[in-house]
């Protein structure tokens, strides 16, 4: 049974690996097509940030608070054009 396990996480962690490898491809030819949207989509990632942060907090666990502000600040990393990120056309 433990060797079922690992083989499942082995497999959920590379599941995983290539939706982000799917994400960043996609992102990266959205800013190729619509750099005005993918902008607008990344201030929204940014305030969506902000405001994660200067609202109460919620009634959850901390860890929970923490998963959050990982995703929320992984999808502004996602959505931010990186200094090597695609040209504008």
């Amino acid at each position: 049974m433990p060797h079922e396990l690992h083989t499942s996480k082995r497999d959920l962690i590379a599941r995983v690996a290539t939706l982000e490898l799917l994400v960043a491809d996609l992102v990266h030819i959205l800013w190729q097509v619509s750099p005005p949207s993918m902008q607008k989509l990344a201030a929204d990632a940014q305030h969506d940030l902000e405001i994660g942060h200067t609202k109460i907090a919620l009634p959850v666990g901390e860890h929970q608070r923490d998963r959050l502000y990982t995703v929320l600040r992984t999808r502004q990393r996602m959505l931010s054009r990186s200094k090597t990120g695609a040209p504008v056309d």
